[in-house]
Protein backbone atom coordinates (compact mmCIF):
# COMPACT_ATOMS: atom_id res chain seq x y z
CA UNK A 1 0.00 0.00 0.00
CA UNK A 2 0.74 3.82 -0.69
CA UNK A 3 2.54 5.90 2.27
CA UNK A 4 0.34 8.39 3.77
CA UNK A 5 2.75 11.71 4.23
CA UNK A 6 1.89 12.96 7.33
CA UNK A 7 1.79 16.45 6.74
CA UNK A 8 -0.26 17.73 9.86
CA UNK A 9 3.00 16.67 11.52
CA UNK A 10 5.81 17.46 8.91
CA UNK A 11 4.29 21.04 9.11
CA UNK A 12 5.19 21.53 12.60
CA UNK A 13 8.88 20.31 12.09
CA UNK A 14 9.59 22.00 8.92
CA UNK A 15 10.67 24.76 10.54
CA UNK A 16 13.21 23.41 12.55
CA UNK A 17 14.93 21.52 9.79
CA UNK A 18 18.31 23.44 9.94
CA UNK A 19 17.77 24.68 13.45
CA UNK A 20 21.43 23.33 14.69
CA UNK A 21 20.63 24.78 17.89
CA UNK A 22 18.01 22.08 18.95
CA UNK A 23 17.58 18.87 18.64
CA UNK A 24 14.37 17.37 17.68
CA UNK A 25 13.24 14.55 19.41
CA UNK A 26 10.27 12.52 18.20
CA UNK A 27 8.17 10.95 20.71
CA UNK A 28 4.65 8.86 20.93
CA UNK A 29 3.67 5.32 21.78
CA UNK A 30 5.26 2.60 20.01
CA UNK A 31 4.13 1.78 16.22
CA UNK A 32 2.48 5.24 16.62
CA UNK A 33 4.80 5.99 13.48
CA UNK A 34 7.70 7.84 14.56
CA UNK A 35 10.22 6.39 12.33
CA UNK A 36 8.03 6.57 9.23
CA UNK A 37 7.91 10.50 9.69
CA UNK A 38 12.11 11.08 10.58
CA UNK A 39 12.55 9.01 7.21
CA UNK A 40 9.60 11.67 6.01
CA UNK A 41 11.93 14.33 7.13
CA UNK A 42 14.80 12.64 5.26
CA UNK A 43 12.40 12.62 2.32
CA UNK A 44 11.92 16.06 2.52
CA UNK A 45 15.71 17.25 2.96
CA UNK A 46 16.49 15.08 -0.43
CA UNK A 47 14.30 16.84 -3.14
CA UNK A 48 15.67 20.11 -2.05
CA UNK A 49 18.35 20.50 -4.34
CA UNK A 50 19.15 24.31 -3.97
CA UNK A 51 21.31 22.98 -0.83
CA UNK A 52 23.99 20.79 -0.58
CA UNK A 53 23.88 18.31 2.29
CA UNK A 54 24.89 15.38 4.12
CA UNK A 55 22.18 12.92 5.35
CA UNK A 56 22.81 10.08 7.88
CA UNK A 57 20.33 7.30 9.26
CA UNK A 58 21.05 4.97 11.64
CA UNK A 59 18.50 2.45 13.18
CA UNK A 60 20.20 1.32 16.17
CA UNK A 61 17.51 -1.69 16.14
CA UNK A 62 18.32 -2.96 12.37
CA UNK A 63 20.64 -6.00 12.46
CA UNK A 64 23.50 -4.66 11.21
CA UNK A 65 23.54 -2.30 13.81
CA UNK A 66 23.05 -4.79 16.80
CA UNK A 67 26.51 -3.97 18.05
CA UNK A 68 26.59 -0.25 18.30
CA UNK A 69 25.71 -0.31 21.95
CA UNK A 70 28.66 2.40 23.55
CA UNK A 71 29.08 6.15 22.41
CA UNK A 72 32.24 5.13 21.78
CA UNK A 73 30.84 3.15 18.62
CA UNK A 74 27.96 5.27 17.82
CA UNK A 75 30.40 7.83 17.79
CA UNK A 76 32.83 5.93 15.04
CA UNK A 77 29.65 5.00 13.09
CA UNK A 78 28.62 8.67 12.75
CA UNK A 79 31.89 9.67 11.81
CA UNK A 80 32.21 7.18 8.84
CA UNK A 81 28.45 8.22 7.54
CA UNK A 82 29.95 12.12 7.96
CA UNK A 83 33.58 11.23 6.62
CA UNK A 84 33.86 13.62 3.04
CA UNK A 85 30.58 14.80 3.25
CA UNK A 86 29.78 18.49 1.75
CA UNK A 87 27.37 21.23 3.37
CA UNK A 88 24.68 20.96 5.85
CA UNK A 89 24.70 17.70 8.03
CA UNK A 90 22.00 16.05 9.11
CA UNK A 91 21.99 13.48 11.43
CA UNK A 92 18.87 10.73 12.21
CA UNK A 93 18.79 8.16 15.02
CA UNK A 94 15.96 5.76 15.49
CA UNK A 95 15.66 4.15 19.01
CA UNK A 96 18.57 5.80 20.86
CA UNK A 97 17.68 4.58 23.89
CA UNK A 98 20.16 1.19 22.77
CA UNK A 99 23.49 3.45 23.58
CA UNK A 100 23.47 4.42 27.09
CA UNK A 101 25.26 7.47 27.94
CA UNK A 102 24.11 8.48 24.59
CA UNK A 103 23.54 12.02 25.62
CA UNK A 104 27.09 14.03 25.64
CA UNK A 105 28.07 12.56 22.36
CA UNK A 106 24.62 13.61 20.77
CA UNK A 107 25.03 17.29 22.56
CA UNK A 108 28.44 17.45 20.97
CA UNK A 109 27.28 16.83 17.11
CA UNK A 110 24.89 19.52 18.20
CA UNK A 111 27.41 21.82 19.24
CA UNK A 112 29.26 21.12 16.26
CA UNK A 113 26.40 22.34 13.61
CA UNK A 114 25.06 18.89 13.10
CA UNK A 115 21.10 19.05 12.91
CA UNK A 116 20.15 16.39 15.16
CA UNK A 117 16.72 14.07 15.21
CA UNK A 118 16.22 11.21 17.21
CA UNK A 119 13.26 8.88 18.30
CA UNK A 120 13.44 5.80 20.70
CA UNK A 121 11.77 4.62 23.89
CA UNK A 122 9.93 7.13 25.82
CA UNK A 123 9.74 6.46 29.35
CA UNK A 124 14.08 6.27 28.60
CA UNK A 125 13.83 9.74 26.62
CA UNK A 126 11.66 11.70 29.23
CA UNK A 127 12.57 10.53 32.38
CA UNK A 128 16.15 9.77 31.62
CA UNK A 129 19.33 12.08 31.34
CA UNK A 130 18.01 13.55 27.86
CA UNK A 131 15.86 15.73 30.26
CA UNK A 132 18.65 16.73 32.96
CA UNK A 133 21.77 17.09 30.51
CA UNK A 134 19.87 18.29 27.47
CA UNK A 135 17.09 21.08 29.01
CA UNK A 136 16.33 23.82 26.89
CA UNK A 137 18.54 22.06 24.15
CA UNK A 138 15.84 20.43 22.56
CA UNK A 139 12.29 20.21 21.16
CA UNK A 140 9.66 17.11 21.50
CA UNK A 141 7.26 16.74 18.89
CA UNK A 142 4.31 14.53 20.23
CA UNK A 143 3.04 11.88 17.33
CA UNK A 144 -0.17 10.44 17.30
CA UNK A 145 -1.79 7.26 15.68
CA UNK A 146 -3.66 7.84 12.75
CA UNK A 147 -6.35 10.50 13.60
CA UNK A 148 -9.69 9.37 11.34
CA UNK A 149 -9.21 12.25 9.03
CA UNK A 150 -5.87 10.21 8.32
CA UNK A 151 -7.30 7.27 7.82
CA UNK A 152 -9.51 8.57 5.21
CA UNK A 153 -6.88 10.48 3.21
CA UNK A 154 -5.18 6.58 3.56
CA UNK A 155 -7.87 5.14 2.44
CA UNK A 156 -8.70 7.57 -0.73
CA UNK A 157 -4.58 7.55 -1.69
CA UNK A 158 -4.96 3.42 -1.61
CA UNK A 159 -8.13 3.01 -3.57
CA UNK A 160 -10.52 1.75 -0.70
CA UNK A 161 -13.73 3.40 -0.77
CA UNK A 162 -15.41 3.72 2.62
CA UNK A 163 -18.66 6.11 3.99
CA UNK A 164 -17.95 8.47 6.81
CA UNK A 165 -20.26 6.22 8.81
CA UNK A 166 -18.74 3.23 8.00
CA UNK A 167 -15.35 4.69 8.86
CA UNK A 168 -16.03 6.03 11.95
CA UNK A 169 -17.83 2.39 12.89
CA UNK A 170 -14.33 0.91 11.78
CA UNK A 171 -12.81 3.30 13.43
CA UNK A 172 -14.28 3.26 17.12
CA UNK A 173 -12.90 -0.83 17.40
CA UNK A 174 -9.93 -0.66 15.33
CA UNK A 175 -8.17 2.86 16.33
CA UNK A 176 -5.31 4.53 14.37
CA UNK A 177 -2.60 2.44 14.46
CA UNK A 178 -0.77 2.97 10.72
CA UNK A 179 0.25 -0.60 10.31
CA UNK A 180 -3.23 -1.83 12.36
CA UNK A 181 -5.38 -0.43 9.35
CA UNK A 182 -3.31 -2.38 6.51
CA UNK A 183 -5.27 -5.92 8.26
CA UNK A 184 -8.26 -6.35 6.69
CA UNK A 185 -9.65 -9.09 8.70
CA UNK A 186 -10.82 -7.31 12.53
CA UNK A 187 -9.10 -10.46 14.59
CA UNK A 188 -5.72 -9.68 13.14
CA UNK A 189 -6.01 -6.04 13.63
CA UNK A 190 -6.93 -7.08 17.33
CA UNK A 191 -3.74 -9.38 17.48
CA UNK A 192 -1.54 -6.73 15.82
CA UNK A 193 -2.85 -4.26 18.76
CA UNK A 194 -2.38 -6.44 21.38
CA UNK A 195 1.13 -6.96 20.51
CA UNK A 196 2.12 -3.53 20.69
CA UNK A 197 0.42 -3.60 23.92
CA UNK A 198 2.88 -6.43 25.09
CA UNK A 199 5.55 -5.06 23.13
CA UNK A 200 4.89 -1.30 25.01
CA UNK A 201 5.14 -3.08 28.69
CA UNK A 202 7.60 -5.57 28.12
CA UNK A 203 10.38 -2.70 26.45
CA UNK A 204 9.01 0.42 27.99
CA UNK A 205 7.54 0.01 31.16
CA UNK A 206 8.96 -3.08 32.43
CA UNK A 207 12.71 -1.77 31.83
CA UNK A 208 11.98 0.78 34.58
CA UNK A 209 14.27 0.09 37.62
CA UNK A 210 10.84 1.68 39.56
CA UNK A 211 8.81 -1.03 38.58
CA UNK A 212 9.53 -3.59 41.00
CA UNK A 213 6.01 -5.63 41.72
CA UNK A 214 4.53 -6.86 38.33
CA UNK A 215 0.94 -7.55 40.03
CA UNK A 216 0.58 -4.28 40.68
CA UNK A 217 1.72 -3.30 37.76
CA UNK A 218 -0.59 -5.32 35.91
CA UNK A 219 -3.63 -4.17 37.83
CA UNK A 220 -2.72 -0.35 37.32
CA UNK A 221 -2.76 -1.53 33.40
CA UNK A 222 -5.87 -3.22 33.91
CA UNK A 223 -7.30 -0.20 35.50
CA UNK A 224 -6.82 3.01 33.33
CA UNK A 225 -6.43 0.57 29.87
CA UNK A 226 -10.37 -0.47 30.86
CA UNK A 227 -11.74 2.84 32.06
CA UNK A 228 -10.37 5.85 29.86
CA UNK A 229 -12.29 9.01 31.64
CA UNK A 230 -11.88 7.47 35.03
CA UNK A 231 -10.90 9.98 37.88
CA UNK A 232 -7.40 8.81 39.60
CA UNK A 233 -6.19 9.42 42.93
CA UNK A 234 -3.76 7.52 44.30
CA UNK A 235 -5.25 7.23 47.03
CA UNK A 236 -8.30 5.98 46.36
CA UNK A 237 -6.52 3.43 44.07
CA UNK A 238 -4.45 2.73 46.54
CA UNK A 239 -7.04 1.51 49.16
CA UNK A 240 -8.64 -0.58 46.07
CA UNK A 241 -5.63 -2.27 45.63
CA UNK A 242 -5.16 -3.18 49.53
CA UNK A 243 -8.65 -4.54 49.35
CA UNK A 244 -7.54 -6.53 46.43
CA UNK A 245 -4.64 -7.81 49.13
CA UNK A 246 -2.06 -5.87 47.16
CA UNK A 247 0.03 -4.07 49.95
CA UNK A 248 0.91 -0.94 48.39
CA UNK A 249 0.38 2.99 49.38
CA UNK A 250 -0.19 6.18 47.65
CA UNK A 251 3.54 7.14 46.83
CA UNK A 252 4.35 3.45 45.01
CA UNK A 253 1.09 3.76 43.23
CA UNK A 254 2.19 7.16 41.50
CA UNK A 255 5.76 6.07 40.97
CA UNK A 256 4.07 3.25 38.60
CA UNK A 257 1.57 5.97 37.12
CA UNK A 258 4.58 8.05 36.35
CA UNK A 259 6.36 5.09 34.35
CA UNK A 260 2.90 4.06 32.23
CA UNK A 261 2.38 7.74 31.70
CA UNK A 262 5.90 7.67 30.03
CA UNK A 263 5.46 4.97 27.86
CA UNK A 264 2.47 7.36 25.90
CA UNK A 265 -0.32 4.54 26.65
CA UNK A 266 -2.21 6.03 28.61
CA UNK A 267 -1.89 10.11 28.98
CA UNK A 268 -2.91 12.84 31.90
CA UNK A 269 -5.69 15.42 31.86
CA UNK A 270 -5.75 17.66 34.77
CA UNK A 271 -8.47 20.20 35.96
CA UNK A 272 -8.45 23.73 35.81
CA UNK A 273 -10.54 25.72 38.30
CA UNK A 274 -12.70 27.56 35.62
CA UNK A 275 -13.55 30.60 37.27
CA UNK A 276 -10.41 30.89 39.20
CA UNK A 277 -8.22 30.15 35.26
CA UNK A 278 -6.06 27.87 37.19
CA UNK A 279 -4.92 24.55 36.91
CA UNK A 280 -5.15 22.40 39.67
CA UNK A 281 -2.74 19.57 41.46
CA UNK A 282 -4.99 17.13 42.64
CA UNK A 283 -6.58 14.81 40.67
CA UNK A 284 -6.85 14.41 37.13
CA UNK A 285 -8.45 11.60 34.28
CA UNK A 286 -6.72 9.36 31.99
CA UNK A 287 -7.39 8.22 28.62
CA UNK A 288 -5.83 5.84 26.18
CA UNK A 289 -3.16 6.71 23.47
CA UNK A 290 -5.04 5.04 20.77
CA UNK A 291 -9.20 4.18 21.45
CA UNK A 292 -7.98 0.51 20.53
CA UNK A 293 -5.89 0.33 23.60
CA UNK A 294 -9.42 0.48 25.37
CA UNK A 295 -11.47 -1.75 22.80
CA UNK A 296 -9.06 -4.48 21.94
CA UNK A 297 -7.01 -4.42 25.32
CA UNK A 298 -7.78 -8.71 26.71
CA UNK A 299 -8.32 -7.62 30.57
CA UNK A 300 -10.94 -4.95 30.05
CA UNK A 301 -12.93 -5.33 33.49
CA UNK A 302 -16.19 -4.32 31.75
CA UNK A 303 -18.62 -3.67 28.77
CA UNK A 304 -17.39 -1.28 26.39
CA UNK A 305 -18.98 2.32 27.23
CA UNK A 306 -19.92 4.45 24.73
CA UNK A 307 -19.52 7.71 26.31
CA UNK A 308 -16.22 6.99 27.26
CA UNK A 309 -15.24 5.92 24.08
CA UNK A 310 -16.22 8.90 22.65
CA UNK A 311 -14.84 11.43 25.07
CA UNK A 312 -11.29 9.80 24.63
CA UNK A 313 -11.81 9.69 20.56
CA UNK A 314 -12.95 13.92 21.27
CA UNK A 315 -9.35 14.26 23.89
CA UNK A 316 -6.95 12.37 21.58
CA UNK A 317 -8.04 14.51 18.24
CA UNK A 318 -7.93 17.70 20.49
CA UNK A 319 -4.57 16.68 21.31
CA UNK A 320 -3.22 15.73 17.85
CA UNK A 321 -4.29 18.89 17.02
CA UNK A 322 -1.87 20.84 19.09
CA UNK A 323 -4.55 21.55 21.70
CA UNK A 324 -3.74 22.18 25.65
CA UNK A 325 -6.45 20.01 27.07
CA UNK A 326 -7.77 20.26 30.58
CA UNK A 327 -10.87 18.73 32.77
CA UNK A 328 -12.82 21.95 34.38
CA UNK A 329 -14.21 22.27 37.06
CA UNK A 330 -16.66 24.99 38.26
CA UNK A 331 -18.05 24.48 41.71
CA UNK A 332 -20.32 21.47 41.89
CA UNK A 333 -20.06 20.99 37.69
CA UNK A 334 -17.80 19.60 35.19
CA UNK A 335 -16.79 20.50 31.26
CA UNK A 336 -15.27 17.46 29.68
CA UNK A 337 -12.36 19.55 28.42
CA UNK A 338 -11.30 23.22 28.62
CA UNK A 339 -9.24 23.63 25.37
CA UNK A 340 -6.91 26.16 24.88
CA UNK A 341 -3.96 26.93 21.93
CA UNK A 342 -2.12 29.91 24.33
CA UNK A 343 -4.28 32.75 23.30
CA UNK A 344 -8.00 31.16 22.77
CA UNK A 345 -10.00 28.65 24.91
CA UNK A 346 -12.89 27.07 24.28
CA UNK A 347 -15.17 24.66 26.42
CA UNK A 348 -16.10 20.97 24.91
CA UNK A 349 -19.28 19.09 26.21
CA UNK A 350 -19.06 15.27 24.95
CA UNK A 351 -22.01 12.72 24.88
CA UNK A 352 -23.61 10.29 22.80
CA UNK A 353 -26.91 11.62 22.25
CA UNK A 354 -29.08 14.15 22.68
CA UNK A 355 -32.18 12.09 23.24
CA UNK A 356 -34.15 13.61 26.10
CA UNK A 357 -34.26 17.20 28.10
CA UNK A 358 -32.56 15.50 30.83
CA UNK A 359 -29.54 14.98 28.75
CA UNK A 360 -29.72 18.66 27.62
CA UNK A 361 -30.10 19.81 30.67
CA UNK A 362 -26.93 18.35 32.50
CA UNK A 363 -25.02 19.00 29.45
CA UNK A 364 -26.24 22.62 29.08
CA UNK A 365 -25.98 23.74 32.63
CA UNK A 366 -22.55 24.50 33.26
CA UNK A 367 -22.10 26.31 30.29
CA UNK A 368 -24.72 28.69 31.36
CA UNK A 369 -22.58 28.97 34.87
CA UNK A 370 -19.73 29.89 32.74
CA UNK A 371 -19.77 34.57 31.82
CA UNK A 372 -17.06 34.78 29.88
CA UNK A 373 -17.55 34.38 26.22
CA UNK A 374 -15.51 31.49 24.94
CA UNK A 375 -16.84 29.34 22.32
CA UNK A 376 -19.05 26.29 24.30
CA UNK A 377 -19.04 23.13 22.00
CA UNK A 378 -21.40 19.80 22.21
CA UNK A 379 -20.27 17.30 20.31
CA UNK A 380 -22.38 14.09 20.32
CA UNK A 381 -23.49 11.98 17.33
CA UNK A 382 -27.02 13.49 16.93
CA UNK A 383 -27.75 13.28 13.09
CA UNK A 384 -29.28 17.00 13.56
CA UNK A 385 -27.61 19.61 15.15
CA UNK A 386 -29.23 23.14 16.08
CA UNK A 387 -27.37 25.59 17.65
CA UNK A 388 -29.49 27.25 20.76
CA UNK A 389 -28.10 29.85 23.56
CA UNK A 390 -24.78 30.53 22.19
CA UNK A 391 -23.80 26.97 22.30
CA UNK A 392 -22.25 25.20 18.95
CA UNK A 393 -23.62 21.66 18.28
CA UNK A 394 -21.13 19.68 16.35
CA UNK A 395 -21.38 15.77 14.86
CA UNK A 396 -18.82 13.87 15.88
CA UNK A 397 -18.10 12.47 12.62
CA UNK A 398 -18.73 15.09 10.29
CA UNK A 399 -18.28 18.40 11.96
CA UNK A 400 -15.83 17.38 14.05
CA UNK A 401 -13.75 14.53 13.39
CA UNK A 402 -13.70 15.48 9.47
CA UNK A 403 -14.81 18.60 9.11
CA UNK A 404 -13.94 21.92 10.30
CA UNK A 405 -16.82 22.84 12.83
CA UNK A 406 -14.22 23.33 15.97
CA UNK A 407 -13.08 27.00 15.82
CA UNK A 408 -11.80 29.03 18.54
Amino acid sequence: MKELRREKYLSKIRPFYNDTDIIKVLTGVRRCGKSTIMKQIMDDLGTDTKVEKSIVYIDLDSKQNLRIRTPDSLEKLIDDGFRNCKGDRFLFIDEIQNVKGFEPLINAYRNDGVSVFITGSNSYLLSGELVTKLTGRYIEFRIFTFSLSEIEEFYTLNGISSSPTDLFQEYLFTGGYPKGITYTDQENRTLYIRSVIEETINKDVLKSKKIRNKTLLSKLLDYLLSTPGAEISSTSISKYLRSENIRTNPNTVNRYLEVIFASKLVDKCMRFDISGKKALKTHYKTYVADISLYTSYPNRRHDIQMGHLLENIVFNELNSRGYDVQVGKLRDCEADFVVSDGRHTAYVQVTYLMDSQKTEEREETLFFKIRDNYPKYIISMDPIQIDRSGIIMLHLVNDFLLGDGFKF
